[in-house]
């Protein structure tokens, strides 16, 4: 399932924030070192300058943080006036169907491929082996892909798998 740019935006500026609380933790382990060791000693000379550096991180962390908020506001504001598309994916029961049909898909390939896998290992009985990923049967397969594509979208595919071609090894 493809995510929008607005779900992924969303959810970098979440991770930075906790970015910026992982920064507090290192802060604080800063804080111990600069109470713990005599300030003439190089430990607490490297907590001072991870302390300067680590505000500067912070600082820059949380104002790109408010920033893409501000960002993703003026997008939604954007958003909410403008006219709603028409295009046949959009409403909640297309998208159900979309993604039932996905789920579908990628459990047959799954089954294709192990079934395949079988008959070439020679493990499944005569009768089962002998149609199971054949070339005709894959072709009856994207045709009949095709034809609910057709019927459902109104266009032949969804942008999805690359239709199969077979080589023969005598003629490659």
């Amino acid at each position: 399932m493809s995510r929008s740019h607005k779900a992924i935006a969303e959810t970098a500026v979440q991770d930075l924030y906790e970015v910026t609380s992982a920064f507090d933790n290192v802060s604080a382990i800063f804080t111990l070192m600069l109470e713990t060791f005599p300030e003439d000693s190089t430990p607490h000379a490297l907590a001072q300058l991870g302390t300067l550096a680590l505000k500067d991180w912070y600082s820059k962390v949380y104002q790109w943080c408010e920033c893409m908020e501000n960002e993703l506001d003026d997008a939604n504001a954007e958003a909410q006036k403008a006219p709603p598309l028409s295009h046949y994916l959009l409403d909640q029961r297309s998208n159900e169907v979309v993604e039932a049909i996905s789920a579908e898909r990628t459990h047959a390939t799954r089954w294709w491929t192990h079934l395949n896998e079988m008959r070439r290992r020679k493990e499944l009985p005569e009768w089962v082996a002998a149609g199971i990923g054949t070339h005709d049967e894959h072709d009856l397969m994207l045709e009949s892909r095709k034809a609910v594509n057709r019927s459902i979208f109104g266009s032949d595919d969804l942008g999805g798998d690359q239709p199969y071609r077979a080589i023969p090894l005598d003629q490659a």
